[in-house]
């Protein structure tokens, strides 16, 4: 491999590692609605792996769901630390916009975590600076 190869190959390898670096950038943080919150901490930024708490607050009904997820794209899903419901799985999704300054937040099997009366879906959260 002559030299010319070499450098546009190494120039090629960072360009993939630094746009592997974005994916997961700015991820970290807190986003608010008038009901929901949300808090993450990224574990691991080379891997997208996110620890996420979220919580709803709709009147005298409320709900929190803490986990791990991994985010892909614009999107994070991840699940209880802790089932509660061995029939069912928790799944929360949160949905970025593009430069992720919000975020929509929906919950499939979590009324355990909610109860039936309040739920995640609907609002868009922004970042809190």
């Amino acid at each position: 491999m002559n030299m010319h190869h070499r450098i546009l190959l190494i120039t090629a390898f960072g360009l993939l590692c630094s746009s592997v670096q974005a994916q997961y950038a700015n991820i970290d943080g807190k986003f608010r609605s008038h009901s929901t919150t949300l808090n993450l901490i990224p574990l691991d930024k080379h891997s997208g792996v996110i620890a996420a708490t979220t919580t709803v607050v709709q009147g005298a009904c409320s709900g929190t769901v803490a986990g791990v997820g991994r985010i892909s794209g614009d999107e994070l899903k991840f699940s209880p630390y802790v089932k509660t419901d061995k029939n069912g799985a928790c799944i929360v999704t949160v949905l970025f916009d593009e430069k992720r300054n919000a975020a929509k937040v929906t919950a499939d099997g979590c009324m355990a975590q909610s109860g039936a009366s309040c739920g995640w879906e609907g609002d868009t959260l922004k970042r809190v600076k």
